[in-house]
């Protein structure tokens, strides 16, 4: 817990500087390029971009302690409403896109660990290679080509029909494009870990009291192999987030990752703060549930 704090305050002053060193004056960009050097002075005092680096830090941090996240520079608009709004939208993203992952990764991962150099596991060891080799934007370009243009089965960009909120056939083409780098790497885990677990003495001994190989692969080699796999999974579900950036820029999604993109081009410190900050907690969070899950999957691992 401790180091978890640490990390996410070194973390804000590491995303805080980077921002400020970044080329582009938000004054510039609200304004435009024809004004005078008056009106940008105005207007970075007006958004408090001509004070110290440090009292711009602490003023956004004790803004942050109160759950304050600022106003956007864009609109105007408080950034806590939409970050929860666009958030609201790509969380259901990335945990289908979680959810693709582990239907397609532990089933051919465990096929791939109990039949080792088959014909089988060639494959699988084929398509995880094609997963974590093909780039996302690359794998929705292909999808829409193929599923919306060709077949015309799906949509090929948004959240749903206009004006009347989100429809779940426009999540499945996303959700797909996002999975397939995640399903690569935990099929590869996946078959490593049981490969490893079915040479054990404690699976020879399974076999020799003659339990039924079903059992013995489920229970015994299964629970054990996912050790090194839940750790890929807590950190791939964060890496969804950065994932998301490009998917919902392909297909248009109205997400976190959209947003993001924009407020960097617009120079938009309040709301790019917030997302990597947002993001940050997540995967610090997500690492300390993987220990908890840690010491449930195998008795020998204690936090004493």
């Amino acid at each position: 817990m401790l180091q978890t704090a640490y990390v996410v305050a070194a973390l804000s002053v590491f995303v805080f500087v980077m921002l400020k060193l970044a080329p582009g004056d938000p004054a510039v960009i609200r304004l435009g390029k024809e004004v005078t050097r008056e009106q940008i002075e105005g207007e970075r005092r007006e958004l408090g971009l001509d004070r110290p680096i440090y009292v711009q830090y602490a003023i956004w941090v004790g803004n942050l302690v109160r759950g304050d996240l600022g106003v956007a520079f864009t609109n105007n608009q408080p950034v806590a409403p939409l970050i929860v709004e666009k958030f609201k939208r790509t969380v259901p993203l990335a945990f289908a896109a979680l959810i693709v992952a582990l239907v397609v990764a532990i089933p051919l991962g465990i096929i791939a660990g109990i039949r080792p150099y088959s014909w089988l596991d060639n494959v699988v060891t084929a398509v995880s290679l094609f997963g974590v080799s093909a780039p996302n934007f690359w794998v929705g370009l292909m999808l829409i080509l193929f599923f919306a243009v060709r077949l015309g089965w799906l949509p090929t960009s948004g959240y749903g029909p206009p004006g009347e909120g989100f429809e779940f056939k426009y999540l499945i083409l996303p959700a797909v494009s996002l999975g397939t780098s995640m399903m690569g790497s935990l099929t590869r885990y996946m078959r490593s870990g049981m490969l490893d677990v079915m040479t054990s003495d404690y699976i020879r001994t399974a076999h020799a009291k003659g339990l039924r190989y079903r059992s013995v692969v489920l229970r015994h080699g299964l629970k054990n192999a996912l050790l090194s796999v839940v750790t890929i999974i807590t950190l791939d579900i964060a890496g969804l987030l950065g994932g998301a950036i490009v998917t919902e820029n392909v297909f248009r999604y109205p997400g976190m990752g959209q947003m993001l993109v924009a407020a960097v081009q617009a120079r938009d410190y309040h709301i790019v703060q917030a997302v990597v900050m947002l993001a940050a907690v997540v995967y610090v969070l997500l690492n300390l549930l993987a220990d908890i899950v840690y010491a449930y999957l195998d008795p020998r691992i204690r936090y004493d």
